[in-house]
């Protein structure tokens, strides 16, 4: 799973520049970090260069991606813009400063943010990278089924392994559980993947790549890493964050290639201020590499066994 989606330490890519253009989607800094060996750049200057848009993903996130991609996700969604609205949606399809619009209908910001929310959630708003404003505009191209199941064959793509939760944790509320059910099956009757109990110690049925599970025989054991809440494979261990520490989202600190810990944070002033941690002591060593490798101050008042956890 990690070297597929080049987060271990042998597939990891050379710079951020190709780490972007490895990734779909991306909501910030911290999620294509841990791709890429030398990070230089940030990601708005990088999504200037690249000429990315801020949109809404399907599992709700402001991310950035292309134009093109939101435009796919528009018509998976297949969400049709409130009619009192079109004037908004007919403005960007040609225009991008918002204060115009807001000139023109004398609008205040406040008035602007409530007409625009509702389509930004819905998708049919995205903001480019100088933060105007532009419609998403429907492509009638796009086959909205036969989108909704590619788009589901290329997330199992990358996924050694997985259960019908975490396959609908990927996707989002988009999809139903019995739509996803479907495509599987037609995934395992077309040999996409293969079915059956493929997890040790897990009593579930899970769908899986064989070529992908042969090859993790050949690779090398994984680096101690963490994976922040906005990594596109997060929702992958939403389960696995919930049962084992109790949060609903955090980032999850693995060691030895295992969940060893978790731990919540505020990310405010280019600090980490760790505000709740559970799991293995020992694990807060990596915690503290986290920090060093984005070269943020690490700060926490968290006590584990009576004892306070040190920052850097």
């Amino acid at each position: 799973l990690f070297h597929k989606h080049h987060l271990h330490q042998s597939s990891r890519l050379e710079n951020e520049f190709l780490a972007l253009k490895r990734i779909r989607e991306v909501r910030d800094d911290f999620a294509l970090r841990g791709r890429a060996e030398l990070y230089r750049v940030d990601l708005k200057s990088m999504a200037s260069a690249n000429r990315l848009h801020q949109g809404v993903n399907l599992r709700g996130h402001q991310s950035w991606a292309s134009y093109e991609h939101f435009q796919t996700l528009l018509a998976i969604r297949g969400i049709e813009p409130e009619e009192d609205l079109a004037d908004v949606l007919d403005f960007f399809s040609n225009h991008s400063d918002h204060e115009l619009f807001k000139e023109r209908y004398a609008l205040s910001q406040s008035e602007f943010r409530k007409l625009v929310q509702p389509l930004i959630r819905t998708g049919h708003i995205v903001q480019d990278f100088r933060g105007g404003f532009r419609t998403v505009a429907e492509d009638p191209s796009l086959d909205r089924s036969v989108l909704r199941k590619e788009y589901l064959r290329s997330l199992v793509a990358d996924f050694p392994v997985m259960t019908i939760k975490q396959l609908l944790s990927l996707a989002g509320s988009h999809f139903k559980p019995e739509e996803v059910k479907a495509i599987l099956t037609e995934f395992e009757e077309d040999e996409t993947l293969i079915k059956g109990f493929l997890i040790d110690d897990l009593h579930e049925v899970c769908w899986g790549r064989k070529d992908l599970l042969a090859d993790a025989k050949e690779l090398q054991p994984m680096r101690d890493f963490v994976l922040p809440p906005s990594d596109p494979i997060a929702p992958y261990f939403s389960g696995t964050l919930k049962e084992k520490f109790g949060f609903g989202s955090a980032y999850l600190v693995f060691k030895n290639g295992e969940p060893a810990a978790a731990f919540k944070a505020n990310t405010r002033n280019r600090i980490i201020e760790v505000t709740d941690y559970e799991g293995r002591e020992d694990a807060w060593r990596i915690v503290k590499e986290f920090a060093w490798e984005h070269q943020m101050p690490l700060t926490s008042e968290i006590r584990i066994g009576g004892r306070r956890l040190s920052s850097s």
